[in-house]
């Protein structure tokens, strides 16, 4: 009974410190940078089509993780990859991909541009950098490495909102687009709440002690870092854009 408790004790311990790491992301200079960052027409196109690149190696890295995971955890991923890779044709919902395609619409983009405009040498390299997380650590990292990034968009978590939601409705006042014609933030703000319960509901049967939850949070700190480098990239390139 002791060793359930500590057990216990263990993962509500590991949730809290990675709720705390989430927020912390929008107090870092990347973040902050991205945010402040004043919009318009060819800066939100650019970062759309990139965005667009981060999410199909979201996809790739997730089926890494699901490769080494155990079979009860890879059902876990197959039910949150359904509705990327497939969308809810109950509901009429677009897979993610083509969600991302029709917010480019709103933005005047067409399908071709997301193909003729490739990823840029920053985004390739962190896109590689996830990659490797998602197919080299052990299993708990590597499952980590990829929930840490719903949970850092999940608007259930973070004090201000999730990326998505910040993202979505300066677009709004600055473009004047509204919210909900932005497909795929409008998407993720809701979707990923229940996204990032994932890595919470694997911990609460496979983190039994100190070393499995150093290898979530290890996961998660590694995949946090190239977040950043990330979003700062994100903010680079859309400021060589004329305001």
């Amino acid at each position: 009974m002791a060793t359930v408790l500590k057990s216990r004790a263990l993962v509500k311990d590991l949730g809290r410190q990675l709720v705390r790491m989430a927020n912390a992301q929008f107090d870092s200079e990347p973040f902050k940078r991205l945010l402040s960052l004043p919009l318009n027409k060819k800066r939100v196109q650019l970062y759309t089509i990139q965005r667009t690149h981060w999410t199909v190696n979201r996809r790739d890295c997730w089926a890494a993780v699901q490769s080494s995971a155990p079979f009860a955890v890879k059902k876990l991923i197959w039910d949150h990859e359904r509705d990327e890779l497939e969308g809810d044709k109950a509901k009429g919902k677009a897979d993610h991909y083509q969600m991302s395609l029709q917010e480019g619409g709103a933005l005047g983009l067409k399908a071709i541009d997301f193909q003729r405009i490739g990823p840029t040498d920053g985004c390739l390299t962190c896109c590689n950098a996830w990659q490797n997380l998602a197919r080299t650590q052990h299993w708990l990292g590597a499952l980590a490495s990829s929930a840490a990034l719903e949970l850092s968009n999940s608007d259930q978590v973070l004090k201000g909102g999730s990326m998505s939601r910040r993202m979505g409705m300066r677009i709004q006042k600055e473009l004047g687009i509204p919210f909900k014609k932005q497909i795929s933030n409008a998407e993720h703000a809701v979707a990923d709440i229940a996204h990032g319960h994932m890595m919470m509901e694997v911990a609460e049967i496979y983190v039994t002690n100190p070393y499995e939850r150093d290898l979530v949070l290890q996961g998660a700190s590694d995949s946090w870092a190239i977040d950043r480098i990330w979003k700062g990239h994100l903010a680079d390139i859309m400021a060589a854009i004329p305001a």
